[in-house]
């Protein structure tokens, strides 16, 4: 009986660990990742600004893609930078029956957005 009693404690000991320690993972990602979620998010802005300057929109079905040198380039964007680092990105707008969508991509040495295509 105290063997079975052991082990449960030594089961929720680890399971009380393993659980604070992913947790704890978690949150330094996401903390380490909101600094690139947010150059996305200038990204997509300085996107809206070129569309808008540009009328650059694409037809239905289709998409559009300004690569942030670019966009740099023309005055919408002042730089791509996270901490010094120099990163590299592109903007996408695609045209959904009769939305526009917009979605930022970025490629630094520590962080890629998912589905970034050089």
């Amino acid at each position: 009986m105290k063997n079975i009693q052991k082990m449960g404690i030594l089961w929720g000991i680890l399971s009380l660990v393993l659980f604070g320690g992913l947790t704890a993972f978690g949150f330094l990602y996401k903390n380490k990742s909101k600094e690139y979620k947010e150059l996305e998010k200038k990204l997509v802005e300085a996107e809206k600004k070129y569309a808008d300057a540009h009328f650059a929109y694409p037809n239905p079905g289709d998409t559009v893609k300004t690569d942030a040198k670019t966009l740099i380039k023309e005055g919408f964007l002042d730089h791509l930078k996270v901490k010094e680092e120099e990163c590299d990105g592109y903007a996408i707008v695609s045209h959904e029956s009769t939305i526009f969508e917009y979605k930022g991509y970025v490629s630094c040495n520590t962080y890629k957005t998912k589905g970034y295509e050089k």
